[in-house]
């Protein structure tokens, strides 16, 4: 047996079982109560007490065409004529044409005259007035001719007195325009007055109900509809409900009447067709809407078809085209469209459509409220008789549907939802896996490019440059995007690490404000720091400040083409507050909303992208505690303003924090610097870092590795010992320091030495590629990112430390040279002069070869592994060198020294004074004719010997002082070069020569050296 028969079935049995109900309880409940015969009713023995009301139900005197009390002529005219009889309740149809005039009249009989006593009208049919024992005690509408006729048909109550004995009641009726039917159509109610209004409050609370309940149920559903418009039936059955609650406003007690007043019957009676065809059409519409697959497609159409006809006829004829067939089609289509969406739910359950039982139960209520119109209707049964249950039975079922759609949509959300999170993770998983393989090749293609670039063997042409230059540009971007990528991969899985501590953000920016001027150079853009350097530390993750200054900074040159970007700091509500300000195009205000989220497309990010800088600052200022905020006016300019929670330890800049490379120390402490740790070490180390925990770790990793180190906590004590006197072999640099950054300290640091002169090794947290191309270019030799090992730190010290040594071997090779190298014209113009002495002054010309052969002895006697002799031998060598250059040009040379006792026994790398008497004799003095005096001078001065060269020859200009620092051997001095001089100086002690001078009037070169004696 198919579905669809099986559903027929079990809809008709739900028929039976719910008609049968009904009629057994109205069957049950109906009470044996007096008839009227003969137009008399006997009402002495009913207790009304006990019984409650009676029904004047029976046989009633019936006067066509006459209205006996507002027209007593009709009365007169009767004159002995025996009145006729007509059932009520009941219509006139069978004695008279439906349309007239009529009085009914019933005579009854009471023997308590104590009370009060009270009349419920029903449906009187159309107009009608009540008489009782000849007093108007109450109408509806104005029962008359035809030309002062006024039609209303609502119930009413009306209270009076009887007497003891037979009471007169008359009831006038009027119809003109209503063809179905005439007169009382439903049983009208006598009882005492308190009864009465009993049963007139029951049937208004009815109605009232039934109305309410539809009209919440409709507005609900129109307004769930309007939240979900993709579901048509929400909306269908919504008005379903609003026309049930509208058919029951005009029916049973009227209660529109009570709210808006009396109105013309003929619009009473069109509202009252329309929305009872329209609860049919309704139904139709909604199985259709919500039950396609389970409605038969020709039978719904043809009740919508069927349906629209009835609409049409009663919403243009209803009044002059109804017909009791009529009303009765009207009424069996509403019936059997319930009916089907019943069959149609019951079909949907056998299917397993969830809440499909909830629709059936609910419509076999409805079922049961229509049966109750119908019987009202047709056998004058009042609605009120049963409990308004079908309401509330319908308004449980839909609530316990609605529960279970929301239960099983949320249920399925919740599905969707762990699938979507599934789908994301895999997105992300994948993206980041794709990212983390786009690295290499990226890189590839760059370093290839770059390759070709510098590529002197081939060198590219002009056009080939700056393809090359855009390829590199492009790559740099992507691998930009790259790295964004897998740090929003990790945001939105929450892997993302913040590690809070105090924080410099002026040194941060600072660091970013280089990298970006750097690559800005081909634009007419000025990046500036306004920060001040007296801001308070911030309680922020240093890396990930860079990173959010870094996107500002790269959002703000993308859509600059020229002009400014500062960046500026203040204190502002007990927070730090920064602003990133540019003067490039400004920001739609449509886009503003959507600027920090990731991979968002308008008009504006086509053109030139958002990228996934900001949503990533935005999320990691969020994580930081801070807020961002941007303000932006097209053809102006952007602000972004960030704000960070100031550090608790804001007060003391040197309070260490945590350090992400190596467990932080149990308690927290200080020590005072500059700090010095093993004094007798071979090589020199300065360590510097705002952080004590760090400057222990790195303290304690080179303590095994016999150096000297010393460390201090900032770049300005930096500085200090670099300008003392004393060798530093190795600098290893913190990055990110409040007050001067590293990279200004490397960079002070690169005015005063060379790469080679003094190694420079950078340690930062600082994860963006950008840092480590900016520590390059400020003159770092090494790059060492935390967290890092402890032996890789070893190995780069080394590394570097022998860098350097190679350096100092390449000066001692340069020292070997010019240690063999004899120039020609002197050796040639000191032969000359024993010659020509030979001939006049034999002892002269002896004593010239004695000092010639001493000079070259102390000339070759001195080794390339000779790094230290005494003062004393550098002195004779001197001295021999004097005595010759005396023997050559008399008086015109004179030498003069000053040295204590103690300088003879100083330690010093050879040949570091003779060159410059001898630069001293032969460049100052000897180019003067009269000649002149050189000076050699060695006093004490804070610990270190400082020796003088003076000579009154003359001079030197400042632009040649220069030169002559700088010169090399293709330069075409001759000489032992102050260059190599300096040199030494500056790789044995730290220190260089102090050279002064003035064109006409000598010069001066001094050096300290640190005072070491044997």
């Amino acid at each position: 047996m198919s579905r669809k028969i099986i559903a027929a079935l079990i809809t008709i049995a739900m028929l039976f079982a719910t008609y049968g109900l009904l009629l057994t309880y109205f069957t049950v409940n109906k009470k044996t109560m007096p008839i009227a015969i003969n137009g008399t009713m006997d009402l002495t023995k009913w207790a009304f007490e006990e019984n409650g009301v009676v029904r004047l139900d029976g046989q009633w005197e019936f006067y066509p065409h006459r209205l006996l009390f507002s027209h007593p002529h009709d009365a007169e005219s009767l004159g002995d004529q025996p009145p006729s009889f007509i059932q009520v309740p009941g219509y006139w149809a069978k004695q008279m044409d439906t349309l007239g005039v009529a009085t009914y009249r019933l005579r009854v009989l009471i023997d308590d005259d104590s009370v009060v006593y009270g009349i419920k009208t029903a449906a009187v049919l159309i107009s009608n007035r009540l008489i009782v024992n000849g007093q108007v005690v109450g109408s509806s509408g104005d029962p008359d001719l035809e030309e002062d006729y006024r039609a209303l048909n609502k119930p009413y109550v009306s209270y009076f007195t009887l007497k003891q004995g037979w009471n007169d009641i008359l009831v006038e009726v009027a119809n003109h325009e209503f063809r179905v039917a005439s007169g009382i159509g439903e049983s009208i109610q006598l009882g005492k007055a308190d009864q009465i209004s009993r049963i007139r409050d029951l049937a208004t609370a009815h109605d009232w109900v039934v109305l309410t309940a539809f009209l919440i149920m409709g507005l609900y559903f129109i307004g769930l509809f309007s939240q979900r418009r993709n579901d048509l039936s929400l909306v269908v059955f919504g008005l379903v409900c609003l026309f049930i609650a509208a058919f029951t406003s005009v029916s049973g007690e009227r209660v529109l009447f009570d709210v808006i007043g009396p109105f013309p019957f003929w619009l009473y009676f069109r509202i009252q067709m329309v929305v009872t065809v329209g609860v049919g059409v309704g139904f139709f519409l909604y199985v259709y809407t919500a039950f396609r697959p389970y409605s038969h497609k020709w039978l719904t159409k043809g009740g919508l078809v069927t349906g629209t006809c009835l609409l049409l006829l009663h919403l243009g004829f209803a009044t002059q085209l109804t017909t009791g067939l009529l009303r009765l089609v009207t009424s069996l289509y509403v019936t059997l469209a319930l009916l089907y969406a019943t069959y149609v739910f019951v079909h949907a359950v056998l299917h397993k459509v969830a809440g499909s039982w909830y629709l059936a139960v609910a419509a076999m209520a409805l079922n049961a409220m229509i049966l109750n119109q119908n019987l009202n209707v047709y056998f004058g049964v009042p609605i009120y008789s049963f409990a308004p249950v079908e309401p509330f039975l319908v308004l449980l079922m839909l609530a316990l549907l609605m529960s279970l759609r929301f239960s099983n949509a949320f249920q399925r959300i919740e599905e969707l939802s762990e699938q979507l999170l599934e789908a994301d993770k895999h997105k992300d998983d994948f993206l980041a896996r794709t990212s983390h393989e786009f690295k290499t090749p990226l890189h590839g293609v760059m370093n290839i490019s770059r390759s070709m670039l510098d590529d002197v063997a081939n060198p590219v042409t002009a056009e080939q440059r700056e393809k090359l230059q855009l390829m590199i540009e492009v790559t740099r971007k992507l691998s930009q995007l790259v790295y964004d990528i897998l740090d929003l991969s990790k945001l939105k899985q929450g892997e993302f690490r913040i590690v809070l501590a105090p924080v410099d953000v002026r040194s941060v920016v600072e660091v970013q404000i280089r990298f970006y001027a750097y690559l800005c150079t081909d634009k007419d853009i000025q990046l500036v720091n306004q920060v001040p350097t007296d801001l308070p530390l911030a309680q922020a993750d240093e890396n990930r400040i860079s990173q959010v200054i870094s996107n500002l900074l790269d959002n703000a040159i993308k859509h600059t083409e020229h002009g400014m970007i500062i960046v500026t700091g203040k204190e502002h509500g007990g927070l730090l507050q920064f602003e990133v300000r540019d003067t490039g195009a400004g920001i739609d205000p449509e886009n503003l909303p959507h600027i920090y989220e990731p991979f968002k497309s308008t008009e504006e990010t086509r053109k030139r992208g958002f990228g996934l800088g900001l949503p990533i600052a935005k999320q990691l200022i969020d994580l930081q505690g801070g807020t961002l905020a941007v303000m932006s006016t097209l053809g102006v300019g952007t602000t972004f303003t960030f704000t960070l929670p100031m550090a608790l330890q804001h007060s003391d800049p040197w309070v260490p924090s945590s350090t992400s490379y190596a467990q932080p120390l149990e308690k927290e402490y200080s020590f005072s610097t500059p700090y010095i740790m093993n004094p007798d070490g071979q090589r020199t180390v300065l360590i510097v870092d705002d952080q004590y925990v760090n400057l222990k770790v790195l303290l304690d990793a080179l303590q095994s590795l016999n150096y000297r180190v010393i460390a201090v906590k900032d770049g300005y004590e930096a500085l200090e010992q670099i300008d003392q006197p004393g060798r530093i072999d190795l600098v290893i640099l913190d990055l990110m320091m409040p007050g001067m950054s590293g990279y200004e300290v490397c960079l002070e640091i690169r005015k005063r030495y060379s790469l080679l002169d003094l190694p420079v090794l950078m340690v930062t947290a600082a994860l963006q590629p950008q840092d480590k191309v900016a520590a390059f270019q400020v003159g770092a030799n090494d790059y060492l990112p935390k967290p890092f090992d402890l032996e890789e730190l070893k190995a780069r010290i080394g590394s570097l430390l022998a860098m350097k040594e190679s350096l100092g071997r390449a000066v001692h090779m340069e020292v070997a040279f010019l240690q063999s190298q004899i120039k020609p014209h002197f050796l040639y113009n000191v032969l000359n002069s024993i010659v020509s002495s030979s001939y006049t002054d034999v002892e002269r010309a002896r004593n010239m070869i004695i000092a010639l052969a001493d000079y070259l002895r102390g000339s070759f006697r001195f080794s390339n592994t000779d790094e230290r002799i005494e003062f004393d031998e550098e002195f004779q060598l001197i001295q021999t060198y004097v005595e010759i250059e005396q023997a050559r040009f008399g008086d015109r040379i004179c030498f003069k020294y000053d040295i204590p006792e103690d300088a003879y026994r100083s330690k010093m790398p050879p040949l570091l004074l003779q060159p410059l008497v001898e630069n001293a004799i032969r460049h100052g003095i000897g180019a003067r004719i009269e000649g002149g005096t050189v000076e050699l001078k060695a006093e004490r001065f804070e610990g270190s010997w400082l020796f003088t060269v003076i000579d009154d020859g003359v001079g030197i200009s400042t632009e040649r002082i220069d030169l002559l620092l700088e010169q090399n051997e293709s330069n075409g001095e001759h000489g032992v070069g102050l260059r190599n001089i300096n040199k030494r100086l500056r790789f044995e002690y730290g220190t260089s020569l102090e050279l002064a001078s003035e064109p006409g009037h000598g010069t001066s070169v001094a050096f300290r050296i640190p005072d070491l004696q044997s």
